[in-house]
């Protein structure tokens, strides 16, 4: 048997394997008396037909299909061995040629394990942004408990104003074409000060009963690429008018938002504490992905499509049943978001293979270092589940262990173990800031590339200087009402287990 080698990128080759013709003669016999022994011909016994004779009526191609078949298994075996490559995962296999008394010939597209060569990881220079948590953000978090608990009393002696809400039977054009999902009038409802500017604007000074026809242009910084800058026209319907009445701050209400409080002021206690907490926590994960994308961006990473492949199509799963959950078609999904199957898909890989690089990071600095996990790291992780759940640690174990997903608490702890050693060997420095200049930072991040995307656009044709923050929606409905989940942009601090034994969740 001859085999010839095509590396065709660091994680990928082709096996050209060529099954001598005597071996091929032998499968394609047998291939044949199994297609005869099915055959069944007047005044002939089933699988007594005469070879002479069944050769009229048996399908040659059939034959030589099962003959490839049957031969392929064995010699793409004796090829790995012949070749001593070791296949990352199943191989795509191509036929070439089967021709009457010549060799058959096959390809094997054999996917390779990943290959990672470590970049910079040691004495990396990063900040810690500590948030610290003022009176401001408390009573803040105070004005939400009291928006959970708020009523909506219908209104009928006013014309809507911006912070109402209006249930109207919703219908749009854009450009003089029907919006997919709002093509036939919909029940919506609309929180005013929340949608685009021309609509808000439309939709002040509405009573029950009325109906209008509001001409909106989208912004240039409208997050649909595809609407930005287009003229929409918007027939509202109105059925009711509510107002958002918020309730009074007493320990009855603090009690109710947090069974374990008993006045106002334990409740303003229990959100500095959680907020401070979550502050800390933020901070941690800002800095380990930071860590990890300095690490990322200085080492070479290659690996297999087929580790990318099966990230999207986890993803997918994952918001298939999500949207199943939430009782929304796939088609209402992608009107809601404004893309197509392929964009979405195009957008998970981006995501996906940032996190397989990371993962594939991870791991190799374990590897490096020789980093390794003990049962009682895993028993530590086990016993934070626990407390969280508030059972004992046999019991998360003994379910753990019923489910098959141990391996997860070893992965998230041998994880924990890299990025702790990561931290410890880099060079971190702290600046303390509160939320809202946290907030102020992160708007002026996200001004930056948009004021130098627009300055690029203006030279061929007018357009404004600086880009606006990420607009909303050009229909705010109210939480009750939205239709569908938003799907995670953002970076994850977690990296998901590869099948290349990546620690999971980073």
């Amino acid at each position: 048997m001859q085999v010839t080698t095509e590396q065709l990128d660091p994680c990928k080759i082709a096996l050209t394997i060529s099954v001598q013709p005597e071996r091929v003669e032998v499968a394609r016999k047998k291939a044949f008396q199994q297609a005869v022994s099915s055959l069944q011909l007047p005044g002939f016994r089933r699988g007594k037909v005469p070879p002479h004779i069944a050769k009229n009526y048996v399908d040659e191609a059939r034959v030589k299909q099962r003959a490839a078949e049957s031969l392929v298994p064995d010699a793409y075996r004796d090829a790995l061995v012949q070749t001593s490559v070791e296949p990352f995962a199943e191989p795509d296999m191509e036929f070439v040629s089967m021709d009457d008394g010549e060799a058959f010939i096959f390809k094997a597209l054999i996917p390779l394990r990943p290959q990672i060569t470590l970049g910079l990881y040691k004495g990396l220079e990063l900040e810690r942004r500590k948030i610290t948590i003022t009176d401001s953000d408390v009573e803040k978090e105070l004005e939400s408990v009291r928006g959970r608990y708020a009523e909506y009393p219908e209104i009928e002696d006013r014309p809507s104003q911006t912070g109402d809400f209006l249930m109207v039977d919703l219908t749009a054009i854009v450009e003089g074409q029907d919006l997919p999902e709002l093509a036939e009038p919909k029940a919506t409802m609309i929180e005013v000060g929340k949608n685009i500017p021309d609509l808000d604007a439309g939709l002040v000074g509405l009573s029950k009963g009325d109906t209008k026809t509001i001409e909106a242009t989208y912004p240039e910084a409208f997050e649909n690429e595809d609407l930005r800058g287009k003229r929409g026209a918007f027939t509202v319907a109105v059925k009711e008018v509510r107002s958002r009445v918020l309730p009074e701050l007493t320990d009855e209400l603090a009690k109710r938002s947090r069974p374990k409080v008993e006045s106002v002021e334990e409740l303003r206690v229990d959100i500095r504490e959680r907020l401070e907490k979550d502050a800390e926590q933020a901070s941690e994960n800002e800095i380990e992905f930071h860590l990890v994308s300095k690490i990322v961006e200085t080492s070479q990473i290659h690996f297999p499509e087929v580790l990318l492949r099966a990230e999207v199509n986890a993803e997918l799963q994952q918001l298939s049943q999500t949207l199943e959950q939430n009782k929304v078609t796939p088609e209402q999904y992608l009107a809601s978001i404004g893309k197509s199957v392929e964009q979405l898909q195009g957008e998970m890989a981006v995501g996906a293979t940032q996190r397989i690089k990371n993962s594939l990071v991870l791991s190799e600095v374990a590897r490096t270092e020789s980093i390794t996990v003990e049962e009682a790291d895993v028993d530590a992780k086990l016993t934070e589940q626990a407390e969280q759940a508030g059972v004992s640690v046999a019991a998360v174990r003994a379910y753990v262990e019923s489910q098959g997903t141990l391996d997860r608490f070893r992965d998230q702890a041998l994880t924990e173990k890299i990025l702790t050693y990561l931290k410890e060997i880099s060079k971190v420095s702290e600046r303390t800031l509160t939320t809202a200049e946290l907030e102020a930072e992160e708007a002026a991040k996200a001004e930056a590339p948009a004021a130098l995307e627009a300055t690029e656009e203006a030279k061929p044709k007018k357009r404004a200087a600086t880009k606006k923050k990420a607009e909303e929606p050009a229909i705010e409905v109210a939480p009750e009402a939205e239709a569908a989940p938003a799907v995670e942009e953002k970076p994850k601090r977690r990296t998901k287990k590869t099948e290349a034994e990546a620690p999971a969740e980073s």
